[in-house]
C-alpha cells in the first residue's frame, strides 16, 4: 500500500483531494464527450492535460498507483496525439476503464488515505499493450503452466463485479437479503459439465437472485471443461440448507455455501474479513465529502455581512454602556428599535448567503448520465441520444447527495423498459435511435426535474392485469392514473424475465421512497402508450429551512410547508359527508377527502358548526385538513425527528420556535395513503 506522506500533511492531502477529485470527474466527462465526437483534437488535448495534471498531483503526494496509471493513460494519449495510434472504440474503452480505476483509487484515498497497489492488472495491461515503446514492465500471466492470479486450476476466473452488479447487490442489501457465494463442483468424469451446472443455475433462479455466475451462463459454453467448478454469487433471504437443496443435481460432487459481507466501497469479504475473490472494480460508493468549492463572490458577500455584524455588536455594547451611565430611556428605545430592524435585515441576508453557499449546480449529477447511458446502451443494444438541459440549476447539497440513485433508476428503467429495440422502432415509424431527455429548472420554491423518453410508454392494461394476478385489492376498478401509481409499489414489475437491470420491482420503489419520504418531494408519472413516458420530480430547494403555515390542535402547534398547501378554507359541518374510505367535502366544484388533525393524532374531533381547514396537495391528490386554529406563516429551521415519537410517520421533522416551543412539521403524503 502507498500512502500520503504523514499525519502532519492532512491539510496538504485535503487540498490534493479537492483538486484531484475534480480532475477525475472532468476526465470522465471529457471521455464521454470524446466518444460522441472522436474526431475532436481539442478533446484529446484536454484529456491529455487532465491526465498529466493528475499524474503530477498524485506523484507529489506519493500515490504511486494513481500516478502510474495516469502516466500510462498519458502515454496512450500522447500516441493518439502524434498519430501513431488510432482512436478506435477499443482504445477509448481502455481509457474509460483507466478513468474508472482512477475514480476507485481516489475514493480509497479519500476514505483511508491509502491506495491499493493491486486490482488494476487488467486495466494496466490493457493500456500497456497499446503502447509501442513501453516505459515500464507489465506483469504478464505465468508461462510455467500455473494458472494466472485469480484463476483456479480448472480455468475458472472469478472476475470483478461490474457497476450494474454492484447496484443490484446494494438493492438486495436494502431489502435485507444476505450476500452468498455458492460453489458447485461437478463430478470429474461427467462428460457434460455445462449441462449439470446449468441445471443448478435454473434451480437457483427460481428461488434466489443470482447476481453473477463464473464462468458465465449466457450462451453456449466455449469450453465445457470450464464448468467443472462453477461459482454463483447470489442474494437471498434463504438459509444455507435451502440453497444446497436447490443445488442438488445428479453428478454434482460438492456444494459449498459461504456467507459474505456486503461491500462498502471495496471487495465483498467473507466471514473471516479477508477479501473474497478478486477486487471489485468500477465505481464504488463515494466517500462523504467534508469540503466543497464555493464561488468567492458568495464568500465575499458573506464576509460583508460578518463585517456589519461586528459593527452591530459594537453598537449594542455602546447602548449597554449608555444604560449603565443613565442614558435617556427614549434615546435608548429609538436606537434599539433601529438596531433591531437592522439586525433582522442582516440575519435574513446572512441566512440567504449561507443558503447560497450550500447551493451547487445539479450538473454534478447530470454529468454522470452520459457515461451511464453509454454503458447501458451498448449492453442492451439500444442506440440512444441523451439530451441534458438546465445543468446550471442550483440545489442544496444535502438533496444532491440523495438524488443520484433515484435519477439513475429512472434512466435505467427508460432504457430497459421504455425504449424499443432499433428494429421495432423502425417498424413503428420512429427514428432508429431512441431519445432520453433530462432537464432541471427552478419553479418558485421548488426544483423541477423531468426525465422523458420517446419509447413505448406504459401499458396500463398489462399493469392492471399484473396487479390483479398479484391480488392487489380493487385492481380491476382502478383508473389509468391509479394504475400508473402501481409501478411505485415495492416488488411490482411487469417483466416476466429478470435481467441484470430490472425485473425485481425495486427501482421505481426506490425512486418513490427516496423522493417522497426522504426528500419531502413528489413524483408524477405521465405516459402515453406508444409515444413515451415522462417522470416529473418536484423537490424543495433545501431540506434545512422551509416556509410554513403554523396551525394548532388543542395546545400544540404544528407546521405545514407552504409548498404542500393550495389554500385555507372554512368547511361547514353540514357539507361534510361520509364516503367509502372516510369523510369528504366539496371544493372547487369537486369533492375531496377530509381529514382532521385530531383524528390523525388519535383524538376525537371537537364538533363545530364550521371548521378551519387547509387544502393540502401532494402530486395530483388534494385533501382538507381540519385544524383548531390557523396561526401565521413562519420560516422555520427543520431538524430530524426520532421514530420513537413519530411511529405513524406523520411528521417529516421538528423545529424549535424563538420562545422554545416545539413544532412538528407534518408530512402531507398521508393523503396518498389508505391507512387513515
Amino acid at each position: 500500500m502507498s500512502a500520503a506522506p504523514g499525519p502532519d500533511d492532512g491539510r496538504l492531502r485535503r487540498a490534493f483531494l479537492e483538486e484531484s477529485e475534480e480532475l477525475v470527474q472532468k476526465l470522465g466527462e471529457t471521455l464521454s464527450a470524446l466518444e460522441a465526437s472522436p474526431e475532436s483534437r481539442e478533446l484529446v488535448n484536454e484529456i491529455f492535460r487532465l491526465t498529466h495534471s493528475l499524474k503530477s498531483e498524485a506523484a507529489l503526494m506519493g500515490y504511486t498507483s494513481l500516478s502510474g496509471l495516469a502516466h500510462l493513460m498519458e502515454d496512450v494519449l500522447g500516441q493518439i496525439r502524434s498519430g501513431d495510434l488510432a482512436l478506435s472504440r477499443d482504445v477509448l474503452d481502455r481509457l474509460v476503464a483507466g478513468a474508472d480505476r482512477a475514480a476507485v483509487l481516489m475514493n480509497e484515498i479519500s476514505q483511508s488515505g491509502k491506495e491499493s497497489e493491486s486490482g488494476a492488472e487488467d486495466v494496466v495491461t490493457g493500456l500497456s499493450t497499446l503502447i509501442a515503446d513501453r516505459r515500464r514492465p507489465v506483469a504478464r500471466p505465468a508461462s510455467n503452466g500455473a494458472p494466472p492470479a485469480g484463476e483456479t486450476a480448472d480455468g475458472n476466473r472469478e472476475t470483478p463485479f461490474n457497476e450494474v452488479e454492484l447496484r443490484r447487490i446494494a438493492e438486495a442489501r436494502d431489502r435485507g437479503e444476505s450476500l452468498v457465494r455458492l460453489t458447485v463442483t461437478v463430478t470429474p468424469d461427467e462428460p457434460m459439465k455445462f449441462v449439470r451446472a446449468f441445471l443448478v443455475f435454473s434451480n437457483l433462479e427460481q428461488a434466489v437472485n443470482v447476481i453473477k455466475v463464473v464462468p458465465a451462463m449466457d450462451g453456449a459454453p466455449v469450453d465445457d471443461s470450464l464448468y467443472g467448478r462453477t461459482v454463483f454469487y447470489l442474494t437471498a433471504p434463504l438459509g444455507g440448507d435451502t440453497l444446497k437443496d436447490a443445488a442438488r443435481v445428479d453428478q454434482i460432487a460438492s456444494v459449498t455455501v459461504e456467507q459474505m459481507d456486503y461491500p462498502s466501497g471495496g471487495s465483498p469479504r467473507d466471514g473471516s474479513g479477508a477479501p473474497a475473490g478478486t477486487e471489485m472494480t468500477g465505481r464504488t460508493a463515494p466517500a462523504e465529502k467534508t469540503s466543497i468549492r464555493v464561488d468567492t463572490r458568495k464568500l465575499d458577500e458573506l464576509w460583508s455581512f460578518v463585517a456589519e455584524l461586528v459593527l452591530h455588536k459594537a453598537h449594542m455594547s455602546r447602548l449597554s454602556d449608555g444604560v449603565a451611565r443613565g442614558m435617556d430611556a427614549e434615546s435608548i428605545r429609538e436606537e434599539l428599535v433601529e438596531s433591531s430592524d437592522s439586525l433582522e435585515k442582516l440575519s435574513s441576508g446572512m441566512q440567504q448567503a449561507m443558503r447560497d453557499t450550500r447551493m451547487i449546480p445539479i450538473s454534478i449529477i447530470f454529468n454522470k448520465f452520459p457515461r451511464l447511458v453509454r454503458d447501458l446502451s451498448r449492453k442492451l443494444g439500444k442506440p440512444v441520444d441523451l439530451v441534458l438541459s438546465g445543468e446550471d440549476t442550483e440545489i442544496d447539497r444535502s438533496i444532491i447527495e440523495a438524488l443520484s440513485d433515484p435519477l439513475t433508476h429512472v434512466i435505467r428503467n427508460s432504457l430497459d423498459h421504455g425504449l424499443e429495440f432499433p428494429e421495432e422502432r423502425v417498424r413503428l415509424g420512429k427514428p432508429e435511435r431512441g431519445k432520453i431527455t433530462v432537464s432541471a429548472r427552478r419553479q418558485g420554491g421548488t426544483i423541477v426535474i423531468e426525465l422523458a423518453d420517446d419509447g413505448r410508454g406504459l401499458d396500463t392494461d398489462r399493469i392492471r392485469q399484473k396487479a390483479i394476478s398479484l391480488g392487489i385489492p380493487g385492481a380491476a376498478a382502478l383508473g389509468d392514473a391509479e394504475v400508473r401509481e402501481l409501478v411505485f409499489l415495492p416488488g411490482f414489475s411487469t417483466k416476466d424475465v429478470v435481467t441484470d437491470l430490472s425485473g425485481r420491482g425495486v427501482g421505481m420503489d426506490v425512486v418513490a421512497t427516496r423522493i417522497r419520504n426522504d426528500l419531502r418531494g413528489d413524483v408524477e408519472l405521465v405516459s402515453e402508450e406508444g409515444k413515451g413516458t415522462r417522470i416529473i420530480l418536484r423537490l424543495p430547494l433545501t431540506l434545512t429551512i422551509v416556509n410554513s403555515l403554523l396551525v394548532a390542535d388543542e395546545a400544540q402547534m404544528y407546521a405545514i410547508p407552504l409548498s404542500d398547501l393550495d389554500s385555507t378554507a372554512k368547511v361547514p359541518a353540514a357539507e361534510i359527508s361520509l364516503q367509502e374510505g372516510g369523510e369528504a367535502a366539496p371544493w372547487m366544484g369537486d369533492t375531496i377527502s377530509l381529514y382532521s388533525l385530531a383524528g390523525l393524532l388519535g383524538r376525537e374531533r371537537r364538533p363545530r358548526e364550521e371548521y378551519f381547514a387547509v387544502v393540502l396537495r401532494h402530486g395530483e391528490s388534494r385533501g382538507f385538513l381540519v385544524v383548531d386554529e390557523l396561526i401565521e406563516e413562519r420560516e422555520i429551521v427543520i431538524k430530524p425527528v426520532d421514530d420513537l415519537v413519530n411511529p405513524l410517520r406523520l411528521f417529516s421533522g421538528v423545529s424549535v420556535l424563538d420562545d422554545g416551543q416545539l413544532v412538528f412539521i407534518l408530512d402531507t403524503s398521508f393523503i396518498r395513503r389508505d391507512n387513515f
